[in-house]
């Protein structure tokens, strides 16, 4: 038996015990996972007694752990019957954090299973120890997502955020010391307060600012359709919640600094009528009840979608989880990690050729995306797709440059490399369908280029059209492109 298989026994065994351990009712136990998410992955520095790279272990495993404890529970939950909202104390909070950190080491072990089949990975065992290496050092395109992701974070978005701030200004002391006046410490356990409006205007530029640096929000166009709602309103409620959530958790430290007995498990997460909530919304936008109605079922977990939602490695908690009673718990980790992680598999989910039709535009999105790298007036640049049939060749070209100084021609198929987080049957798929499309692509482009002369290319390209009689008599420098959308 090879290493990996005798692991993965263990952990079946050692799976068993997932949601089994506590003993009052499951919507309790949901409220207790929640609230220690929100806690410990939401606060910089949560706990002084690790290091940096301990807290960055420990996180993992939270991220890894959270969703196969929570499904159990949200199984066997009574969505119609409307539970208490229970204090959390020390003995809850070890109860959860010890659950979340055995599961998350059974479910990143099955990881690294998975990243063995995969064939980046190795499991050894020695003695009664099993070790795990990876087989390259950056093991694929995995490493340059991830650091192209961080640079687009750091470099890219923030820099975008802050020439925003300077655009806008707020007396930001001003308004937080006004908001601090408005908060309240009931029973010196809870957080209530009031806002103002320049307060929410000062939150929702916040929660633009955050959203700018997420991965995801632009997947679509603002006008594409998905249950006959535009993607910008789906978009732009998310963006609103994200500034509640930053207004709420300043709030609870603020409440923090008044008093430091006071537990984050019962502060940060929020339950409050599903009802109201989208009333509340569609109130402040001046929108229908039924469309706001429509999006938040989007970006929640609810009894429908949780059994394929929570199947995802690792994946980023929603902003809502509809409990019962007609409640929704609010995670605020889940405002912050990444909405659109719930929201653009759900429009996926439930509306199929909505999906389908906003990928189909993307391309004129990409195209003009792609054309903004080469402003100089001497670059003619073909504005739609060419179709292009020579002998037994049929294929296409998505977008088009041609360099009349120099004579270079780009020809690029445009292809959007979706996202698969930490799931490898999802890489699987899109490294099946990516890899061999690609290499199909050039070798026929390769084959119709070799095939016909300078004239033939720009004639059938209709760059002709756009070169006013200038004289092409040395050869072009012809290159071919792959161009993927990388994932911002």
């Amino acid at each position: 038996m090879k290493p990996s298989e005798e692991l993965f026994l263990i952990l079946q065994e050692k799976s068993k015990i997932i949601g089994t351990t506590y003993d009052g009712p499951s919507y309790h136990a949901i409220q207790n996972i929640i609230r220690c998410i929100d806690a410990f992955l939401s606060i910089p520095s949560f706990s002084n007694e690790l290091l940096p790279k301990e807290m960055e272990e420990f996180k993992e495993l939270v991220c890894f752990g959270w969703p196969q404890l929570l499904k159990p529970y949200y199984h066997d939950i009574d969505i119609d019957v409307h539970a208490s909202f229970p204090v959390m104390t020390d003995d809850l909070i070890e109860w959860t954090i010890s659950n979340l950190i055995g599961s998350g080491k059974i479910q990143l072990c099955k990881h690294l299973i998975s990243y063995e089949k995969a064939g980046i990975a190795k499991i050894e065992k020695k003695e009664n120890n099993f070790t795990f290496s990876y087989l390259h050092e950056l093991f694929g395109v995995e490493e340059f997502d991830k650091n192209s992701a961080k640079f687009y974070k750091k470099e890219i978005a923030r820099r975008i955020a802050d020439d925003r701030r300077k655009a806008k200004p707020f007396d930001v002391d001003r308004i937080r010391a006004e908001f601090d006046k408005l908060i309240l410490n009931p029973l010196g356990e809870l957080i209530s307060y009031d806002t103002t409006p320049e307060i929410d205007d000062y939150y929702n530029e916040e929660g633009h600012y955050q959203l700018l640096m997420m991965q995801g929000y632009d997947d679509f166009g603002n006008n594409d359709l998905f249950g006959g709602i535009e993607y910008h309103k789906y978009v732009q409620i998310i963006e609103l919640i994200i500034g509640v959530g930053i207004k709420h958790s300043d709030a609870c430290f603020m409440v923090k600094r008044r008093n430091n007995s006071v537990k984050f498990e019962n502060l940060l997460t929020y339950t409050q009528p599903k009802i109201r909530a989208i009333n509340d919304y569609a109130r402040y936008l001046g929108w229908n009840v039924n469309e706001v109605k429509q999006i938040f079922e989007a970006i929640s977990l609810t009894k429908e979608n949780y059994d394929y939602y929570l199947e995802y490695p690792s994946t980023p908690p929603p902003i809502f989880i509809e409990v019962g009673g007609d409640l929704l718990m609010r995670s605020i980790y889940g405002c912050f990690a990444n909405p659109f992680s719930i929201l653009n598999r759900e429009l996926k989910r439930k509306y199929k050729k909505d999906y389908d039709k906003a990928l189909n535009n993307r391309e004129a999105r990409f195209r003009k995306e792609l054309f903004a790298f080469f402003p100089q007036e001497r670059i003619v640049k073909i504005q739609k797709e060419i179709r292009i049939s020579f002998e037994n060749i049929r294929t296409d070209i998505d977008a088009i440059v041609f360099d009349k100084k120099t004579g270079t021609l780009g020809l690029f198929q445009l292809k959007w490399q979706d996202p698969y987080a930490y799931s490898m049957k999802e890489r699987s798929s899109r490294m099946t369908n990516l890899f061999p499309k690609a290499n199909e692509w050039i070798s026929k482009i390769k084959s119709w280029v070799s095939s016909n002369t300078d004239k033939t290319i720009l004639n059938s390209l209709q760059i002709d059209k756009e070169l006013n009689g200038l004289d092409l008599q040395k050869r072009l420098m012809t290159f071919v492109f792959l161009y993927c959308q990388g994932i911002k």
